[in-house]
């Protein structure tokens, strides 16, 4: 019923190729790389925030203000969105279920605030288990639903509200920085070429990312992604990780199966910053591990500080140029 919810969390899948982003200097969001206006927020607890993306839960809110998103694959070939607020704590949603892909990514977090609806028993039992703060709608009444949106896609949450209650609990720790950054004395690896379109197809959503001066604008189903106030979603960076699928052996209620995607070992990526891209090995040697991007000699691959979107892919469903 899932294989991420079956291991040690310590557990070595594979050995480390390079050593894990060091910690951010004080002062500097340790998930964007961006000076931060009040340096004790860089202590305080990240929030991972399960987030609609089907046409009836966009737009949605605040997304453009998170500092790392995950875009992950559910039944039915559709996607779902993990997004991650740490320097920001706005209101957001629709917040929707969790999902065994989940774990790998709650894992490397340290003791994030996990923002979900629930999920099904076996899935629900899996998460719980992870070193996480459970604060879903399942057991706070802090959850709201908003009036201007449809039944399932109008669960809301304030990420700020969650913070607070995580803090007066002591429960959590601050996330560590989860990717190398470019600076004056680190500049893109040699491999890197032009690159300034990008698409993913998953089975049931094509996203495409279009480079502009502002950085890497979404676009999906073929119109532009935006949020509730109107921003364009526009990320730093694009990373795509080419991921398995693999069966959890439950179904929906339209009878589909579920997937896990497997984040945890490694695979192919490509680390698009800028206008370039560099091809790129991704490595998560355990669950409570960070990521490392590495190029063929074993070099972490420094993104474009801001903020970082990571495309959880099935094998060949990118096309870029």
């Amino acid at each position: 019923r899932g294989v991420l919810g079956q291991i040690d969390p310590g557990r070595f899948v594979v050995a480390p190729v390079a050593l894990a982003p060091a910690r951010v200097a004080p002062g500097v969001a340790p998930l964007t790389g961006l000076p931060l206006d009040d340096p004790t927020v860089a202590e305080r607890p990240a929030v991972l925030a399960k987030i609609d993306n089907t046409a009836r839960g966009r737009p949605q809110a605040s997304l453009a203000q998170a500092d790392l998103v995950y875009e992950e694959m559910i039944e039915g070939g559709f996607t779902r969105l993990a997004a991650v607020f740490h320097s920001t704590a706005p209101e957001l949603g629709p917040v929707r279920a969790g999902r065994t892909t989940d774990i790998a990514l709650l894992g490397s977090l340290a003791r994030p605030v996990f923002a979900w609806s629930g999920a099904n028993l076996v899935h629900a039992a899996l998460l719980r288990e992870q070193d996480i703060v459970d604060l879903g709608a399942q057991s706070r009444n802090e959850y709201f639903r908003a009036a201007d949106r449809p039944g399932t896609y109008d669960l809301m949450i304030d990420a700020a509200a969650l913070q607070r209650i995580a803090a007066e609990r002591g429960e959590t720790g601050a996330p560590p920085a989860h990717f190398e950054y470019r600076s004056g004395e680190v500049g893109a690896p040699s491999t890197a070429v032009a690159a300034t379109e990008l698409t993913d197809t998953f089975p049931s959503v094509t996203a495409s990312w279009s480079w502009a001066d502002v950085g890497w604008a979404r676009t999906q189903g073929g119109e532009e992604h935006v949020d509730a106030d109107g921003s364009r979603v526009v990320a730093a960076n694009v990373v795509v990780a080419e991921v398995e699928q693999v069966a959890t052996g439950s179904v929906d209620t339209a009878g589909a199966t579920v997937f896990e995607q497997l984040f945890l070992g490694s695979g192919r990526a490509w680390v698009f910053s800028d206008a370039q891209v560099v091809e790129a090995t991704w490595t998560k040697p355990s669950i409570d591990s960070v990521a490392t991007w590495t190029t063929a000699d074993g070099v972490p691959v420094p993104l474009v500080p801001g903020t970082t979107w990571v495309e959880l892919a099935p094998v060949g469903a990118l096309d870029w140029s």
